[in-house]
């Protein structure tokens, strides 16, 4: 069926099929009936179309790094069911997980994300997690490929590793995902692997990845993480994410006419695409991508459990377990005891059905005591907390939030991050929003207000200026060294 549809498609058609149509979704062929599918951000939840920061609830599974220390690669496959069950929910095809960089640094900002040092166990825990996942007919898209050990300019920065380190610890947990779990998609990397960027590296993509392990899945670029025409396809990218097209598209068809690209290079590309379309079941059933928020007593249970395998005892001199009845005066101290941190930032970050903090914990288990007294001790945050709280957006059309909005939403969180607007009226390239809060002090005293803004933004409070974003703004190390 697939040869059948490839040799009814032209060129055009072809290529359309390697880029993205949006942020989330693939380019469909209404004509020869081919589906788009859409993929969604894991890898400790499926968080859907929405936001770094916002979208539909979403089960929030404990991050990698908490299931490394597990050393339990058998509940981590049933992990790897429910987040499948999770990305139905979202109307996903392809989770883009799992993450399995190595821990080569404590300062480097997603090691939460990734499993471990170690690469045979980085390696078990990665199959059992794709064998569950694709188990249950949804495709894993491992990542980031290859040497992405770094956040610090991470787009521009060029791991250099010799080749035997190379095999010996930064590969092996890709390659025992291509070999024995039969993963359907990789994502390459932004960062450059000595000199070349990964994303048009011929030797990683082609050489070791297609012919020596004998991948045959697609592989697609990390979001805006790809950056030429001819050279990406001709090192073997599919799939440029997100769309629509920016280095494909009339670039790509200009390309083959030009004989910079074969055409059965695009044409081996856009089968391996139809290829995933079929693995994932979209020819027998259209696609539903609607997304709607699922949460499941039996996915609570195994959260706790894997929690639980993940949490690590070094010692207990007998103090533990506590006998309830014998607290009457708890002190609870520290700045994370009253917040749930329960996962990390950027692309794993979820919208959770519900959070736990430590402090509500320990009131819910220990009601019998007297007094539990919670201090902050320190502050730790580099930035102001997060308002939180009711929030009314006004969007307009133009950029000085006048006249009437054309879209008013209420939301509960001061973390707006846009990958879509609420309206199809609103031009991202010119638009505005008004955000209009309440806030009351609960004590007495001075308070700091502040705003990070990747956008040009004002700061009023009680009308007066407080925070000018707009004029005389310079980078800053937020929202991906965007403006602060």
């Amino acid at each position: 069926m697939i040869d059948s549809i490839l040799d009814r498609m032209t060129l055009e058609e072809q290529v359309s099929l390697l880029s993205g149509a949006d942020f989330w979704t693939t380019v469909p062929v209404e004509r020869l009936g081919v589906p788009k599918i859409k993929v969604t951000d894991g890898p400790n939840g499926a968080r859907g179309a929405g936001s770094l920061v916002a979208g539909v609830k979403a089960t929030c599974f404990p991050v990698a790094i908490a299931l490394g220390a597990s050393w339990n690669p058998d509940l981590v496959k049933q992990m790897g069911v429910a987040l499948a069950r999770q990305a139905k929910s979202k109307g996903a095809a392809v989770l883009l997980a799992p993450t399995v960089n190595i821990h080569r640094s404590g300062l480097n900002g997603r090691n939460f994300e990734c499993y471990s040092e170690d690469p045979m166990l980085t390696s078990e825990l990665a199959v059992a997690y794709i064998e569950g996942v694709q188990g249950e007919g949804i495709a894993a898209t491992i990542k980031h490929f290859a040497g992405n050990e770094s956040e610090i300019e991470r787009q521009t920065m060029s791991s250099d590793i010799d080749e035997r380190t190379l095999r010996e610890i930064y590969l092996p947990p890709f390659e025992q995902a291509v070999r024995r779990a039969g993963v359907m998609a990789v994502m390459s990397s932004y960062n450059r692997l000595n000199g070349t960027y990964t994303s048009e590296h011929h030797w990683l993509l082609t050489k070791v990845l297609r012919e020596e392990w004998r991948f045959d899945g697609i592989v697609m670029s990390d979001w805006f993480g790809s950056h030429s025409t001819a050279e990406t396809i001709n090192a073997g990218l599919d799939l440029e994410m997100p769309g629509p097209a920016r280095d494909r598209g009339e670039k790509l068809v200009a390309a083959v006419r030009e004989g910079k690209v074969e055409a059965a290079t695009v044409r081996a590309a856009a089968r391996r695409m139809l290829l995933l379309l079929e693995r994932v079941g979209a020819f027998k059933s259209k696609p539903d991508l609607a997304e709607r928020a699922v949460d499941l007593p039996e996915d609570r249970a195994l959260i706790r459990r894997l929690g639980a395998e993940g949490a690590v005892l070094l010692k207990n001199d007998g103090m533990l377990p506590l006998a309830k009845t014998s607290l009457d005066r708890i002190a609870v101290i520290g700045p994370n005891a009253a917040t749930a941190r329960v996962m990390g930032g950027g692309s794993a970050q979820i919208a959770a059905h519900y959070t736990v903090s430590p402090l509500e914990g320990i009131r819910a288990a220990l009601s019998n005591a007297n007094s539990i007294s919670h201090a902050v001790g320190c502050r730790h945050n580099r930035l102001i907390d997060v308002f939180k709280g009711k929030i009314t957006v006004e969007y307009f059309k133009g950029r000085g939030c006048s006249g009437d909005p054309l879209h008013v939403e209420t939301v509960d969180k001061g973390e707006f991050f846009w990958f879509e607007l609420p309206s199809e009226e609103l031009d991202p390239a010119d638009f505005s929003a008004r955000m209009v809060m309440q806030y009351a002090p609960e004590e007495s005293g001075e308070h700091v207000f502040g705003m990070t803004n990747a956008g040009l933004a004002r700061l009023f409070v009680d009308g007066r200026l407080m925070v000018d974003g707009h004029e005389g703004w310079t980078r800053g190390e937020n929202y991906f060294r965007h403006r602060q």
